[in-house]
């Protein structure tokens, strides 16, 4: 199961008499991925003789220092040209014939939450209201100035039945900044059949090879490196029990290099063992894009204190001929592609 949809039209999705969501939407089959630095595109499609799904497509454009700098409350888009240029380079090569297309954003432009809840209300509307009055003294906005997104990483309660209670992951975002984005694929003639955050869908790539294993006594780390930011999620078995997004010092400075990464892994993992009563990470999964791979992975084994896993899009989904990807595309590209994939496993 997805650990998280975001889809415009919330007040929609949250209607009805239970916490249990309604029928999941139809995804796109081509999803794009913007960062400060870059926009990745990607398709993919089942294959004709199988079914199986293989990527079809990649393509990735390079933005200008400064034509799109993540904030929570401001504009997001500073200089319009070279992002519509990105995009028009992108789009028609990867969305063939596909006018919806899912949308990804930096994870520093959303404020994520993992809330606690004694005992849950019976509807999601009770629920929405809860969290938007628990968070409204946290946020940066107003948050009836917010769209919000919510999921019960346990599962929904059966309908009609309060539950006992139990973690509530909650994701708000300015509206003004995602309808910038948004308009971003309408001037380019795409309407954005998803909104999401990069290290989500990542997530939902690989969440496969995060299942708990027989014997498991230790967590499980899934660390997300990118030139920007530092994103970080610990699992107890199955259930997300913290997540944190860290944008590097100054953007470019010391922050992105090896020592800042080993202080803001040192950070999360001293509040890991003081406040969730940390075991040890027995796993450890790792992206890294826009930043050398082996610095990266070598700063965050000091502080992990187990073997890390790269994260490989090429062991999870099969690349359908004659489209071939070095290691550094197959990382741009797998963000977006959990976008897709993980969303129809």
């Amino acid at each position: 199961m997805p650990l998280l949809d975001m889809v415009k039209n919330l007040d929609a999705l949250f209607e009805g008499a239970s916490l249990e969501p309604r029928r999941p939407p139809r995804f796109p089959g081509v999803a794009i991925d913007i960062d400060p630095g870059r926009i990745t595109g990607v398709r993919v499609e089942p294959d004709r003789k199988d079914g199986a799904l293989r990527l079809c497509a990649v393509e990735s454009r390079s933005l200008p220092e400064g034509a799109i700098e993540p904030s929570l409350v401001r504009p997001n888009v500073r200089v319009l040209e070279p992002v519509a240029l990105a995009l028009r380079a992108i789009l028609p090569k990867v969305a063939t014939g596909e006018p919806r297309v899912s949308l990804l954003l930096p994870d520093h432009v959303a404020r994520v939450a993992l809330l606690a809840f004694a005992t849950f209300p019976r509807t999601r509307r009770e629920l929405v209201a809860l969290v938007r009055f628990r968070m409204a003294k946290s946020l940066p906005f107003k948050p009836d100035e917010a769209v919000l997104d919510l999921m019960l990483p346990g599962g929904a309660p059966a309908p009609g039945t309060a539950a006992a209670g139990g973690n509530v992951l909650a994701v708000f975002m300015h509206r003004a900044v995602v309808e910038q984005y948004e308009a971003l694929l309408s001037a380019s003639g795409y309407w954005p059949g998803l909104v999401g955050l990069s290290t989500f869908e990542l997530y939902n790539l690989f969440r496969g090879r995060l299942e708990p294993q027989p014997g498991d006594a230790k967590d499980t780390l899934f660390l997300n490196v990118t030139g920007q930011y530092l994103s970080l999620l610990l699992f107890r078995g199955e259930e997300l029990i913290f997540y944190r997004c860290k944008p590097h010092a100054a953007e470019a400075g010391e922050g992105g290099g090896p020592a800042g990464i080993r202080r803001e892994i040192y950070t999360s993992l001293a509040f890991y063992q003081e406040k969730l009563l940390g075991r040890g990470i027995g796993r450890a999964y790792l992206r890294v894009c826009g930043l050398p791979r082996d610095e990266v992975l070598a700063a965050a084994a000091v502080e992990v204190g187990c073997p890390i896993e790269p994260l490989d899009l090429l062991q999870v989904l099969p690349v359908a001929a004659p489209l071939a990807l070095d290691a550094e595309n197959a990382s741009l590209a797998a963000p977006a592609a959990g976008a897709i994939v993980g969303r129809r496993s």
